[in-house]
């Protein structure tokens, strides 16, 4: 079942809790930042998601008080747009935006068969720290489709 709880990260009480089978995550609205149950310091998802991260993502890694491993948040809706770090070290970032738009019919051969949209990097708009959810609203994360 999912539900909100305080974040053991920021805070916040904007942090969804899912329940995966016997896995329980965490994404927190507030800060931007995703932990689970199998995220923890000596665990092999950790360990091999810290190899391949950008140095800012190893850097703002943060281990809650119950030993969860937090690392920040990227969100693509293929569709609609990209959400995603951005920055230069631990003390100077921030999240980005990127919508998503149409491929055009002269670069299709450019792209997998399969995809009908890509990231306009040039549209990227950027936020605070604590801009996390504005950004995944300006990508239409919140907006109910249909």
């Amino acid at each position: 079942m999912d539900k909100l709880v305080d974040c053991k990260r920021c805070g916040s009480n904007a942090c969804l809790e899912q329940q995966i089978e016997e896995v329980t995550t965490w994404l927190c609205f507030g800060c931007g930042f995703t932990s689970s149950t199998i995220q923890t310091e000596d665990s092999k998802i950790v360990a091999e998601a810290i190899e391949t991260a950008p140095e800012l993502y190893k850097d703002l890694k943060f281990v809650d008080t119950t030993g969860h491993v937090w690392l920040p948040s990227t969100i693509t809706l293929p569709a609609k747009g990209m959400v995603f770090l951005d920055g230069n070290n631990k003390d100077q970032w921030g999240w980005a935006a990127v919508l998503a738009v149409p491929i055009l019919q002269e670069e299709r051969d450019r792209f997998p068969s399969d995809q009908t949209h890509k990231m306009d990097m040039k549209g990227v708009k950027h936020y605070g720290q604590k801009g996390f959810m504005d950004a995944l609203e300006h990508i239409g994360f919140f907006q109910l489709d249909g």
